[in-house]
């Protein structure tokens, strides 16, 4: 009976993780084309810059500025072999008593947080590694940029 149940619940898990998607730009995408094909009229893009890090973390990328209805949403972007291990930093500085979510596979990974003030939310795919926060409109940001990535599959 235990094991039959044990079955269930990781037959669960594992269903449930098909349904989980975590969207990137394609590949041939430059930084800027995946920060830049982000803009649209309720998401202003005011500023783009080239970093070093993301906090303590080395990450030589991208950050833009998006101006919304909530205010500012800072958009981070790395893309490189050292996704996974960047971000994997990243989930490790958080804490895990601040960490609201996680999710870490194999092949992707996604946690959200909240910090100083600041809702943070971070994802990895492949090469890619995405980062938002601010203090407000965080999550709505992030689905307009799942959205629009995900468009550009289609």
């Amino acid at each position: 009976m235990r094991r039959s149940l044990f079955l269930v619940v990781v037959l669960l898990m594992l269903s449930s993780c098909t349904l989980i998607k975590i969207v990137v730009p394609p590949e041939a995408y430059s930084l800027d084309t995946a920060i830049f094909v982000l803009e649209t009229r309720d998401y202003r893009l005011s500023d783009v810059k080239e970093i070093d890090s993301y906090g303590d973390v080395e990450m030589k990328g991208k950050v833009a500025v998006f101006e919304t209805e909530y205010g500012p949403v800072f958009l981070y972007v790395y893309k490189g072999e050292e996704a996974k291990k960047i971000w994997k930093k990243l989930n490790g500085r958080a804490g895990f008593v601040s960490i609201r979510s996680v999710l870490d596979l194999p092949n992707m990974g996604k946690f959200s947080t909240v910090s100083n003030g600041k809702k943070i939310v971070a994802w990895w795919r492949k090469n890619w590694l995405f980062i938002v926060e601010g203090k407000n409109g965080v999550e709505e940001f992030v689905k307009h940029v799942y959205r629009v990535y995900e468009e550009m599959k289609q």
